[in-house]
């Protein structure tokens, strides 16, 4: 039951922190500019792996670019999406359990960060990832 396990989560890294919070914020360049954030970005080692956060089934292997490809993981009527992997070691309609690794998440080339842009949803409804996970 994942609504069950609110604020127990695993981090959907080994290791990191939460760089850019959920929600509406200054860019973190142009301070004057409001972005909103529909989850959060979470900065870890180079090489890094991301995880299942819980046991589900994939529903999605997406490649946004040549780059950057991104997973999405049912659990009955939540859905957890890891973007911005270099490689992705899951398939559509695999079942996943927690911490598995999912990916390899991509440094860039232009900053050298290597960040995981981390998602929950309720059906449709973006929620706020940070409640969801237990402190890194």
């Amino acid at each position: 039951n994942f609504k069950a396990n609110r604020g127990r989560l695993p981090f959907p890294v080994e290791r990191g922190f939460i760089s850019l919070g959920y929600g509406d914020q200054a860019h973190p360049v142009y301070k004057s500019l409001m972005i909103h954030n529909s989850g959060v970005e979470i900065s870890t080692d180079q090489g890094a792996s991301a995880r299942a956060v819980f046991g589900g089934e994939v529903i999605s292997v997406m490649v946004l670019s040549p780059v950057n490809k991104a997973v999405m993981i049912q659990h009955g009527d939540f859905f957890t999406m890891y973007h911005n992997l270099s490689d992705v070691s899951v398939v559509k309609g695999q079942k996943v359990s927690r911490k598995q690794n999912i990916g390899t998440i991509r440094t860039s080339s232009e900053t050298g960060r290597t960040i995981l842009k981390f998602m929950i949803t309720q059906n449709i409804t973006y929620t706020n990832p940070q409640s969801w996970l237990t402190p890194n």
